[in-house]
């Protein structure tokens, strides 16, 4: 009778530790209690393919049109346009912007990474063809501690580095080099690459991505920056782009909108700021997470906001080499907004886009909170065409001429609150460029947190060489709560070509690359601090290493090094054998 009493208070000790335990993952990894059912209850996951091949006619069509379907007259749009503080009926530029491909592709061809993925299609994760023989990550690595900043709310801290926060990396010439304030060390170096890293501790840092030393003095900003930010695009011209993600309290206790900088690299001054406490903006939140676009022909910055405005504005850029100037004076600022009344609430949060614009010919192609992907034709201001894919779009549109065919790659995230238990569809699509028709969509099922999206918030990665046919995509919060796939899909269907479930769930962007040997990998970082290589072609894992913290931003390869950084105030400088 006493051992059974014992058993009996042995299995009501466990079951209440096995509770309590359930409840602080609960606390600690969810947040809240009210996520009981998910925790207990996995998302469906992978949903069949919908296929609309019939989309796919004009692709190959030189000029942006909209179909009955994506016309914005037809969808309630009511389109906005200022220039120079003045609102206007419809408006012609001057100077003709044309992303041409000569042009997108000598932007690609530029050493280093210039902008998020590297180039204004967005489909350039890494650069050089290193040598790979065992197919691991290097015990050895660099660490560079950064910081912290404050948030908005006065409690809170943004650390470290987080989303989209992909590093750039600049080879400068030497004649460059000669007129910046870098380091006797760097200033010397033969074949330095600059690590140019703006973080969320307010601060823009320069490393030497060999040594993690520091290149030159970092510029402190005092605001954080959780996008990624853009060089100049002429692969010389030493001005660097970058847009705070969150507000901050002034020393007087008073707020302080976020905004866009431009820099100068030559000694690190603020050259100009703008697009805060814009009244034409239908959003107060003045957030710039969006890598922007610049045209190096015409000189004109493309930048788009969170509050819901693309600014446009001419530089003016005067760079002498010699006497070591640098200059701009914006002229010519256009700023485009639009509202569909039955669908944007009056100051609501659906306004204005966190992903990065696409561009192709006199188009730019962006998709915004409140799941409206569309063209704006960048000469006249005006939107071409859009499309609802009803959630909100992270995931910034990948450009892809294949075949003499035009196309984008669009990627959605759940909103929190989508039913009473925050479990629903989010979405690969492939979009006819031209027509902004949907050609296939790939669902999955996930699960989102209030503060933690699930869906698709890391951008793709398209494939070449013997994975051409594929495009790879990390899916956050499926199966369950805190699980992720890692997919390959076939391009042209749709179809899950491999999956990999991941230990944690990602908003890191896939790095591709090809190696010397001809073999095509994938790099992958995750919230669990998990770092791990993929063979592209068959998704085997062929090395893991763990950094300790979340790997939310995205990382940049150049040849075999590898940059990354985490949550916890650590950027890794990491080789590939």
């Amino acid at each position: 009778m006493f051992k059974k009493k014992n058993i009996i208070i042995s299995l009501i000790v466990i079951i209440i530790l096995a509770i309590l335990f359930i409840g602080f993952k609960l606390l600690v990894k969810v947040g809240n209690p009210k996520y009981f059912y998910n925790y207990l209850h996995d998302a469906a996951g992978s949903l069949p393919v919908e296929s609309y091949t019939a989309n796919a006619k004009s692709a190959d069509d030189g000029k942006a049109k909209p179909t009955e379907n994506t016309d914005p007259e037809t969808k309630g749009v009511i389109q906005s346009i200022e220039v120079d503080g003045q609102k206007v009926n419809s408006y012609e530029r001057t100077e003709k912007i044309e992303f041409t491909d000569d042009l997108l592709n000598g932007i690609s061809d530029i050493s280093g990474l210039v902008t998020f993925r590297g180039n204004y299609s967005r489909s350039k994760s890494s650069t050089g063809t290193p040598s790979v023989t065992k197919e691991k990550f290097a015990e050895s690595k660099w660490t560079y501690n950064t910081g912290k900043i404050l948030k908005s709310n006065g409690v809170d801290y943004w650390s470290g580095n987080g989303w989209t926060g992909q590093p750039l990396l600049a080879k400068w010439s030497s004649e460059t080099k000669a007129v910046m304030n870098l380091n006797e060390s760097a200033k010397n170096k033969d074949g330095l690459i600059e690590v140019i890293y703006p973080g969320m501790d307010g601060s823009i840092h320069f490393l030497d991505i060999e040594t993690g030393e520091e290149t030159r003095p970092e510029i402190y900003v005092g605001m954080t920056f959780k996008g990624t930010a853009s060089l100049y695009p002429d692969g010389k011209t030493p001005l660097l782009f970058c847009g705070s993600g969150d507000a901050q309290t002034g020393p007087f206790g008073e707020n302080v909108s976020q905004r866009f900088y431009i820099y100068s690299l030559i000694d690190g001054t603020l050259l100009y700021e703008s697009g805060y406490n814009d009244d034409f903006a239908p959003r107060i939140w003045h957030a710039y997470d969006s890598s922007p676009v610049i045209d190096p022909i015409t000189d004109t910055l493309i930048y788009p906001g969170e509050n819901g405005v693309i600014y446009t504005m001419k530089l003016n850029t005067s760079y002498d080499e010699a006497a070591g100037t640098l200059s701009v004076a914006p002229s010519d600022i256009v700023k485009f907004s639009f509202d569909i009344p039955e669908k944007y609430a009056e100051g609501g949060t659906l306004w204005g886009s966190e992903c990065s614009a696409c561009v192709w010919n006199g188009y730019l192609f962006i998709g915004d909170n409140g799941g409206s992907i569309y063209c704006l034709d960048l000469n006249s201001m005006k939107m071409v065409w859009i499309n609802d894919v009803a959630e909100d779009i992270n995931s910034s549109p990948i450009f892809e001429t294949d075949g003499g065919n035009h196309f984008l790659y669009v990627a959605t995230t759940l909103k929190y609150g989508y039913n009473s238990h925050n479990m629903g569809k989010a979405s690969i699509y492939k979009m006819n460029a031209v027509t902004g028709e949907i050609i296939w969509r790939k669902p999955y099922e996930v699960h989102t947190v209030k503060g933690y999206a699930g869906g698709v918030l890391s951008t793709g990665a398209l494939g070449t060489g013997l994975v051409s046919d594929y495009i790879f995509y990390s899916v956050s919060k499926t199966p369950d709560l805190e699980g992720g796939y890692l997919v390959a899909l076939d391009k042209h269907t749709g179809e899950e070509v491999w999956t990999k479930k991941l230990d944690m769930y990602s908003w890191s962007s896939t790095v591709f690359f090809t190696s010397e040997q001809g073999k095509n990998y994938l790099i992958q970082g995750c919230q669990n601090g998990d770092l791990i290589l993929f063979d592209a072609k068959t998704g085997n894992v062929l090395d893991t290493v763990n950094f300790g913290s979340g790997i939310e931003a995205t990382p940049a390869l150049y040849g075999n090094r590898l940059i990354l950084a985490t949550r916890s105030e650590k950027i890794f400088g990491v080789k590939i054998e």
